[in-house]
């Protein structure tokens, strides 16, 4: 378990330089580059924790409580476009600001000291971020999502997630970090701090745009394709002999109990099932994916 372990947190240190994260890198350095001294670690939290739980529990979620978890997507759309907004029209950023004032001084002033150091909006941020992430999956995090989406998560599988979100935070901290410190700390961009802040916020908005549109997820396969390099390499960096031991193990742990898998079905053992008959024609089916419609008929054989 220890070598998993260290190769998932390397894993986790090593996707700042993979494609698919850098459809996120502006948005965070929109986010970060205005506002308190915490902020870059709010937002830095903020997608470690939406990004560990949503993974590990929303098949549980939707279990209890049906919905279309593409529905989160127009939240972030919501949030992120608002948060925009705020960067382009200093009008409604006061707004704000004066309506969170008001909101912290029932609460005792705790809530303002909190938005005044950026903790708050930053995590706020971070939270929705992690929402529609989707990362570079090697094995490692390939057989978590498995074992997620299949409810078979155990406390190895936390662990393993755990120590692969705190790698992804390192690195993501220290971006956020220094983007901050760039254009608060630079004297000659402080004249234009203005006008960079307007620019940040359209580069919020047109993330949620592209959010909304799905643009993101073609644009992390496109950049993927440019630089296949990085998928190859982490496949061959995360299919170690000893990882590979470590993930079957791992899987072996949850699906234990199964004594069906990697076996066929064999009905000489089952004479007890009824004869249904002829199975129906595919009927009601609006929208078939990677394919024309089909019927019974063409997939015999």
């Amino acid at each position: 378990m220890e070598i998993l372990l260290i190769f998932a947190f390397v894993s986790g240190l090593i996707t700042i330089a993979a494609p698919c994260i850098w459809p996120l890198l502006p948005i965070i350095l929109s986010s970060t580059a205005t506002g308190g001294h915490r902020k870059p670690l709010g937002v830095v939290i903020g997608i470690m924790a939406s990004f560990a739980v949503f993974t590990l529990t929303i098949s549980y979620i939707i279990k209890i409580i049906p919905f279309d978890p593409n529905s989160l997507r127009l939240v972030a759309v919501i949030v992120i476009g608002f948060l925009g907004l705020t960067l382009i029209v200093p009008k409604i950023s006061r707004f704000v600001e004066g309506y969170v004032s008001r909101l912290s001084g029932k609460a005792g002033g705790k809530l303002y000291g909190t938005q005044q150091n950026g903790l708050i909006g930053g995590l706020i941020t971070g939270l929705v971020l992690g929402l529609v992430w989707s990362p570079c999956a090697g094995p490692i995090l390939a057989t978590i999502a498995t074992l997620a989406a299949t409810q078979k998560v155990n406390s190895s599988i936390i662990l393993v997630t755990f120590v692969y979100i705190v790698g992804v935070g390192i690195p993501l901290f220290i971006f956020a970090t220094l983007g901050r410190l760039l254009f608060s700390k630079t004297r000659a961009l402080s004249p234009y701090l203005g006008r960079i802040q307007q620019i940040f916020g359209a580069v919020m908005i047109l993330t949620a745009l592209a959010i909304y549109t799905n643009f993101d997820k073609t644009l992390q396969v496109k950049l993927l394709d440019l630089f296949p390099s990085y998928g190859n390499f982490l496949v061959k960096f995360e299919s170690d002999n000893k990882v590979k031991e470590q993930l079957d193990e791992l899987k072996d742990g949850v699906n234990k109990t199964d004594d069906m898998i990697g076996k066929p079905f064999d009905m000489s053992k089952n004479k007890s099932l009824p004869n249904l008959g002829k199975a129906p024609e595919f009927v009601g089916i609006t929208n078939w994916l990677n394919s024309k419609p089909l019927t019974l008929s063409e997939l015999k054989g």
